[in-house]
């Protein structure tokens, strides 16, 4: 315990810290708008498609 304390104060666990929280907002973010525009991205998706194979 006295470890991961230690770790979670120094320096290098305050980026690891800020690093995991970035990464979070940014998979959070990705997740929302996926949600949202599910209909949408799928009917892109298969336009893209439908061109590429003629």
């Amino acid at each position: 315990m006295k470890r991961a304390l230690a770790l979670i104060t120094s320096k290098r666990g305050q980026q690891t810290v800020e690093f995991v929280m970035m990464l979070g907002l940014i998979v959070s973010v990705i997740l929302a708008a996926t949600i949202s525009f599910h209909k949408e991205i799928a009917g892109g998706f298969f336009t893209i498609i439908g061109g590429i194979l003629g």
